[in-house]
């Protein structure tokens, strides 16, 4: 291979369209690129991103590792039609843990039939910090040697199906409280703390031979003060491979994010990255192909200046090379059709405590239900479209911070027997919490759509559920729940007493 070949194994990159297109065949063609990540946006349907999967293949003169972000419940890229994927918090609250190795495999089945190679999943952080804006309920629970058992699951799930899984996000972002899509989030623990804690699922997936790894854009001021963890040797190299002892794929997170892409140039970000040990530098942001080609051009300047030594780049193509020979060959893996999915989301709903259900036919009930904003930028837009009203026969109000309908919440509330309260990922002073200050607890049901967390600044409710999820799957699940009152979940953190 030339040089132009080995960079291009080392880069992936996202795209605009639903078929395979100019932008898809420069980088393929003419760059060489060895890997594309996909969002909801290039998918309409199964037959279509199928068939670009196989266009995409059929260009490129190496297997073409092709991934995107299926994690669950409010993180899928693909909507519809294949087995629907329960997020982490989720599969956790149903506490049966060998059906989160079930599920993984049926959905990673699914997406290798599709074309996909790749899954960044699981997620491994433990989310310990109820404050975190990014991590949160896609996490399995705040217990680390729980996670560890979870991740444990769900990766040999997704590996078993001959999909390549990342664990992510390493060395841990769930003890942070700044979503690194925005900025950069700064841990202060020390290696013995980190060890104790963060790195507890990481290392169990390890010794337990996972074959990928993302890295997150954490600052671990312990053992880097400069660099996030995506761009440091510390982390990646003296910690990761020689102290843990990984071998498998190190891909980044999109480097495009603004923890990093605020603060460094390109070329700074390219050398730094792999010279730190990344294996797959991986640039999402607005996907544009002539920042795509800028990026491509100065990793090759980068080698050519003596920057980046050619062999550090031969560690990375061999591995990369020797593992799409694992995952991009073969026939899928074909299984029948399941109702588990529905049986887990039914097992994961999780009333924490409270008197008020079953709702009667008699009883006059108001629900209040938030327009749903994306909480992170790792989210699916088109999940934001759902509401409990569409489920229940009964009259609903949607606030935003726009229209809280305060007025109109205030002259009838008093006219309803009970009030459901829905939540999603309340913040302090936000619109959602002012609305609920106004309600009487006594026969106020609230439910917490996506963060168990919300009860910490919605005190006093008389009943509290917990979704983790806020998806048309989860939802119409709820609203029988709230007409039968049979709550199987057992709540996967510690809340506040």
């Amino acid at each position: 291979m030339n040089l132009k070949e080995k960079i291009g194994q080392m880069l992936c990159f996202a795209f605009h369209g639903q078929h395979f297109n100019n932008q898809l065949k420069t980088l393929i063609t003419e760059y060489k690129v060895g890997g594309i990540v996909h969002f909801a946006r290039n998918i309409s349907s199964n037959e279509q991103v199928k068939k670009l999967n196989d266009d995409i293949q059929n260009h490129s003169d190496i297997p073409v590792f092709i991934s995107l972000d299926q994690e669950g419940g409010m993180v899928r890229r693909i909507m519809n039609d294949i087995t629907y994927l329960p997020g982490a918090m989720s599969l956790a609250a149903t506490n049966e843990i060998e059906n989160i190795y079930h599920i993984n495999y049926k959905t990673a089945c699914d997406l290798k039939s599709l074309g996909f190679n790749i899954n960044y999943a699981p997620v491994a952080d433990v989310n310990n910090n109820p404050l975190n804006p990014v991590i949160n309920s896609r996490s399995y629970g705040d217990d680390p040697n729980f996670v560890a058992k979870c991740v444990l699951e769900a990766f040999k799930g997704i590996q078993d199906a001959k999909m390549l899984p990342t664990a992510k996000h390493f060395p841990g972002h769930g003890d942070t409280n700044v979503d690194s899509h925005l900025g950069l989030p700064v841990v202060t623990k020390t290696e013995e703390e980190i060890f104790n804690l963060e790195l507890i699922p990481f290392i169990k997936a390890i010794n337990s031979d996972i074959d990928g790894i993302m890295m997150s854009h954490v600052l671990y001021s312990k053992l880097d003060d400069k660099l996030p963890s995506s761009l440091s040797y510390n982390v990646i190299t003296k910690l990761l491979k020689e102290k843990l002892g990984f071998k498998g794929l190190i891909t980044t997170d999109s480097l495009t994010m603004g923890a990093i892409w605020k603060t460094y140039s390109i070329a700074e970000i390219i050398e730094y990255g792999v010279n730190a040990g990344n294996d797959i530098l991986v640039f999402c942001g607005k996907a544009d192909l002539e920042e795509q080609k800028e990026i491509i051009n100065t990793f090759y300047s980068l080698v050519k200046e003596g920057k980046i030594s050619e062999s550090r780049i031969d560690e990375s193509v061999k591995k990369i090379l020797a593992l799409k020979e694992k995952y991009c060959k073969g026939e899928p893996i074909i299984t029948s059709k399941t109702n588990l999915s529905e049986t887990l989301i039914d097992k994961s709903i999780t009333k924490v405590f409270g008197n008020l259900l079953p709702l009667a036919n008699d009883e006059k009930v108001l629900i209040i239900f938030p327009k749903i904003m994306l909480a992170s930028l790792v989210d699916n837009e088109n999940n934001t479209t759902e509401t409990l009203g569409k489920y229940l026969n009964y009259p609903e109000i949607i606030i935003s911070e726009d229209n809280m309908n305060l007025e109109m919440i205030v002259q009838n509330e008093s006219e309803y027997d009970k009030i459901i309260m829905a939540n999603y990922n309340v913040k302090k002073d936000d619109y959602q919490e002012k609305v609920y200050k106004l309600l009487n607890k006594e026969k106020t049901i609230l439910i917490a759509l996506r963060s168990p967390y919300d009860i910490n600044l919605c005190k006093g409710p008389n009943t509290y559920i917990c979704t983790y999820d806020c998806t048309k799957e989860v939802l119409e699940a709820l609203s029988k729940k709230l007409l039968d009152n049979n709550f199987l979940g057992k709540l996967p953190i510690i809340l506040e007493e």
